[in-house]
């Protein structure tokens, strides 16, 4: 090779990774831009109807006005008991975002409800099973001859229900005991011996593990394939959505930035939660011990969860099928930079 020859191979070369470092840098601008403008405030103010419940995992969103009122979002919360009654409050507009199960939007599709919209996940862990402290149940098997109090169509209760299923028992061959109302029900029913395992969540079994008079068993319904461990499922009205995305998308970061301060500060989270759930922060700190937030977002599970709902007969027809347009990764994907597929989408 002649010297000439060589001096242009070396320019060549020289140009080519002098173009590709200042696509690199252009392409971290643009990001970086794009980032900037998603942080930008709202040009005039947005009111907004935050749906809220005392739930461990739910409780980093008492943080949220505070950070979407750097955007210029007015948040007012408003306290339900049950997710049944956020669902029912967002799919009517009462709402205009809540955190509610994973079954929630199926539930309403069953109904030919179609004004709620999924934008995010919230975390995994958070339903739990109990037993007597030195009544441990080993194995699946060993449910037979036990009885169960359950809260049929709870989150807790469908994951337990599809475990039993993946296990190879028989769900309706099981001593179960349907428990009505609160949480506290089942540690009565506990503590009374009417049970012998409460299918339930989180703080109540954290209330009996501090008391000390009961233990998790050895068997764990959030492993479940078909349901999956999902907590809850972060959503907004479609009225809302469609007629404020920019404030939806400022909302979707501010979540983001909760869940990142929450996961770095537990003692914070669960001091929040104490403050607002009225409980003893052992109580809460022991709550938020099996939660993992996570604002992934499974639908292939949730869809799994959908079909197990109208196998076993929660709602009438399988609308797993028309899951996808009740769920938007639009604003995740721009919050995060990732793809709906690294969000969660075939998951």
């Amino acid at each position: 090779m002649t010297a000439c020859l060589r001096i242009a191979v070396l320019a060549l070369v020289l140009c080519g990774a002098l173009f590709g470092a200042l696509i690199f840098t252009l392409t971290a601008a643009s990001s970086v831009a794009a980032q900037d403008a998603l942080r930008a405030p709202l040009p005039t103010p947005v009111k907004v109807k935050l749906g809220m419940l005392n739930v461990p995992a739910l409780s980093p969103l008492w943080l949220l006005p505070e950070y979407a009122a750097k955007y210029n979002i007015q948040m007012e919360p408003v306290m339900f008991q049950r997710f049944a009654d956020a669902r029912t409050a967002l799919a009517s507009g009462d709402l205009d975002i809540t955190a509610f199960g994973p079954q929630d939007i199926s539930l309403g599709l069953g109904q030919g409800i179609k004004s709620m919209v999924g934008v995010a996940g919230v975390g995994y862990g958070n339903d739990c099973l109990v037993v007597r402290k030195g009544d441990d149940i080993k194995d699946w098997k060993s449910l037979e001859g036990k009885t169960i109090g359950v809260g049929a169509g709870s989150i807790s209760w469908l994951k337990f229900a599809a475990s039993v299923q993946e296990n190879g028992l028989d769900y309706g061959k099981l001593k179960i005991i349907n428990i009505m109302g609160g949480g506290t029900n089942y540690l009565k029913a506990l503590q009374g011996k009417e049970i012998d395992l409460a299918v339930v969540w989180h703080p109540f079994c954290a209330q009996g593990i501090v008391d000390g008079y009961a233990q998790y068993p050895t068997i764990d319904h959030n492993r479940s394939k078909t349901v999956g461990g999902l907590i809850s499922v972060l959503a907004v009205n479609r009225g809302f959505m469609e007629k404020n995305r920019d404030a939806v998308q400022r909302l979707v970061v501010a979540y983001l930035d909760v869940l990142k301060f929450a996961q770095a500060n537990p003692q914070r989270w669960a001091k929040i939660y104490a403050e607002k759930a009225g409980l003893p922060e052992p109580v809460a700190a022991e709550s938020i011990r099996y939660t993992k937030l996570d604002a992934t977002l499974p639908l292939e599970s949730i869809k799994r969860l959908s079909k197990f709902l109208s196998d076993n007969g929660v709602i009438a027809r399988d609308v797993s099928a028309e899951l996808i347009p009740s769920y938007n990764y639009d604003f995740l994907s721009r919050a995060t930079g990732k793809t709906p597929a690294e969000l969660g989408l075939n998951q």
